[in-house]
């Protein structure tokens, strides 16, 4: 019986990371549950990074370490802990093609941080230091040790009419929260989708016509087992890279 190949999602991987056990698990596992077949991208030289995503349907850009300051014109800062520089160069450039190319992808986290920094915007050194919060509610975002990474500890507000809110089915979600760093300046042909209470981004879309490429600063491979509009963003984001996959087969077929 003929069974159709899943779409080939690239998972972005530091060169210091890869010999680590399980690497990626709970996003590959998440890409599985939604039907795609996760694959570990890393180790392509710089400049060959969009020529090697060509037979790839989607682009998952993970959470990790941070951006080194120098990439977004920011300046050092003691709460800083930079990525592998080889990490940061491989998904910087592969967000740029993604964005050119109609490549779906999705980033989470650090990801989010990334896309943004990738089309020209900046980004948090540290929050705490540095973001002036708006009257309302003190947030914590980095809620571990006190709470696991698959609990949810504050709400964010998604954005009327984008498209994550339209994924989600929702105008509010609970999210998880584990980061010191977020979106800053954000970068053109990008919109915010949501925005937490204390006004951090929580979440971004390119504007235009490209099929997916959305940026969430929580952690929604923590949440899917639980969680209707983490599995529903995994869903969307393959089912995406199945309509590249099935227009490549065709256009190969003519």
């Amino acid at each position: 019986m003929f069974r159709p190949m899943k779409p080939r999602i690239a998972i972005t991987v530091g060169p210091d990371e890869i010999a680590q056990g399980n690497m990626r698990l709970t996003y590959r596992s998440a890409v599985e549950r939604a039907g795609g077949e996760p694959v570990l991208f890393w180790n392509v030289p710089r400049g060959e990074v969009g020529k090697a995503l060509e037979s790839f349907d989607g682009l998952l850009i993970p959470g990790g370490p941070d951006l080194d300051p120098e990439t977004y014109g920011g300046r050092p800062h003691p709460n800083v802990k930079t990525a592998h520089p080889d990490r940061d160069a491989l998904e910087l450039e592969a967000a740029r093609y993604a964005k050119r190319a109609g490549l779906p992808t999705l980033a989470i986290c650090r990801g989010i941080q990334v896309v943004n920094v990738a089309l020209g915007g900046t980004i948090f050194e540290d929050i705490d230091d540095q973001h002036e919060r708006p009257d309302g509610p003190v947030l914590r975002h980095m809620q571990t040790p006190d709470f696991s990474r698959k609990e949810t500890t504050h709400d964010v507000d998604l954005i009327a009419g984008s498209r994550i809110a339209a994924i989600a089915g929702a105008s509010c979600i609970k999210t998880n929260s584990i980061h010191h760093q977020a979106v800053r300046r954000i970068a053109y042909g990008l919109d915010a989708a949501g925005r937490a209470r204390d006004g951090i981004v929580e979440a971004v879309e390119l504007r235009g016509d490209h099929p997916f490429f959305v940026g969430v600063q929580w952690h929604p491979e923590e949440l899917v087992e639980n969680d209707g509009p983490s599995r529903a963003l995994f869903d969307a984001f393959v089912a995406a890279a199945a309509r590249r996959q099935s227009g490549r087969s065709a256009a190969a077929a003519r």
